[in-house]
């Protein structure tokens, strides 16, 4: 039993580093235990004299350690150091971005007059402007008209929720029509769009007007926008994940759930074999 020890150490460690990127709540744990239980069973064995080797007591008649208890002692010390090395920086970089999130900025997309309802528009908007190009977005928004007092948006991303493409609209566009609206972030532009749906270009993935997938590999309908009403002009907010919306429009009910990776599914067994996502 003593002799499966050291293995049972080094597997320990890999489960935890695996589980540090697969699932930092649930394998990362398993091998943290793994670990600690066989250091703990390595750790008694070596300090028990090994038959083969008997302990000698040396000249005033006190036992002594044999060079391969030091040896063996030694090598786990130093396995416990490399050990440590390896999954603390590893811990850091995986986990701690994981639980600390990542700050998001409101984007201003204009006044709502901009947004006549029941039209379509393709946004282009700066998510960071610090950042630049390289945070160059597009969104798809409708003006829904109010419900109640309150003014009612469709805001979808244009990325496919397969391996992240961005989509066309099904359906003219009105570059001629064009618009670019000055914000607190930076240059808006709006272009006027007739889509009888939304389609993929790289893998043939088809959403319907609501964002439904309606065809192809993709595993979810079109991602969304929360949104609010500020001094006047529309906000986006964060991203998150749907799975289908039934209805349309400022009538529609939508099943939502905190941000997918691509190609994740929202719902169903398959949903369960991926990794847990890091917050937004």
């Amino acid at each position: 039993m003593d002799a499966l020890a050291p293995l049972s150490f080094a597997i320990g460690i890999v489960v935890l580093l695996v589980g540090l990127i697969v699932n930092p709540l649930v394998i990362a744990p398993l091998g943290g235990a793994i670990t600690l239980v066989a250091a703990a069973a390595w750790a008694r064995g070596s300090g028990r004299a090994p038959s083969a080797e008997p302990v000698q007591p040396d000249a005033t008649g006190e036992e002594r350690f044999t060079r391969s208890r030091r040896l063996e002692r030694a090598t786990l010390g130093l396995g416990g150091l490399v050990a440590l090395g390896v999954a603390v920086p590893v811990a850091g970089f995986a986990v701690l971005p994981s639980f600390l999130g990542q700050r998001r900025r409101p984007v201003d997309l204009g006044p709502i007059a901009a947004f006549p309802e029941a039209e379509y528009f393709v946004s282009t908007f700066r998510a960071d402007p610090q950042a630049g190009e390289i945070s160059q977005r597009s969104a798809y928004v409708r003006n829904n008209g109010l419900v109640g007092d309150l003014p009612s948006f469709t805001i979808m991303s244009s990325r496919c929720t397969h391996v992240g493409c961005p989509t066309q609209p099904n359906g003219p566009l009105f570059p001629h029509q064009r618009r670019a609206e000055r914000t607190s972030g930076g240059e808006v532009a709006l272009v006027p769009a007739q889509p009888a749906g939304f389609g993929c270009p790289c893998h043939g993935s088809q959403f319907d007007n609501e964002g439904n997938r309606t065809a192809g590999p993709a595993p979810r309908a079109l991602d969304r926008y929360e949104f609010s009403i500020r001094n006047g002009h529309l906000s986006l907010g964060r991203l998150y994940s749907v799975s289908t919306v039934d209805g349309t429009g400022a009538q529609a009910e939508i099943r939502s759930f905190a941000l997918k990776g691509d190609g994740e599914p929202a719902t169903g067994p398959e949903s369960w074999l991926y990794p847990i996502d890091p917050p937004s």
